[in-house]
């Protein structure tokens, strides 16, 4: 069961599946998905995901535009190489990405620790009221 103060859209986007191969991370967003067995991987196919259709909704170039290329008197075309501008955004979405998950995994190590303090406040507090004098 999830506590619903640490969950995020992170574990919408970024889900762990338990197979008998081991563990699956799958990274779904803005209509994309992507099955990997890392959990390094699946964050950077989540963080390509977020900036290319950050960058699509901008209206920027994430690529510099198509080479013709003449090969033995034949046309051929190459894609252009990919902007520094994407590839800086891109690095930034991954730190990002690995900074929330960090926070994270504090605040549930938090809220387990209140947790536990708490159950122990409401024990203790029964057990004062049951031994309350009238």
């Amino acid at each position: 069961m999830k506590d619903n103060r640490t969950v995020s859209v992170i574990d919408l986007a970024l889900q762990k599946y338990d197979t008998p191969a081991g563990p699956l991370f799958v990274a779904a967003r803005h209509g994309r998905t992507k099955k990997c067995f890392s959990r390094d991987t699946a964050i950077r196919y989540l963080a390509f995901f977020m900036t290319s259709h950050a960058f699509a909704r901008s209206g920027f170039q994430q690529r510099h535009p198509r080479v013709r290329i003449d090969r033995d008197d034949i046309e051929v075309w190459r894609d252009g190489e990919t902007k520094a501008e994407y590839l800086a955004a891109h690095q930034r979405t991954i730190r990002r990405l690995r900074r929330i998950l960090a926070r994270k995994r504090e605040m549930q190590k938090w809220c387990a620790a209140w947790d536990s303090m708490h159950d122990r406040y409401v024990k203790d507090v029964a057990a004062l009221q049951s031994i309350k004098p009238f």
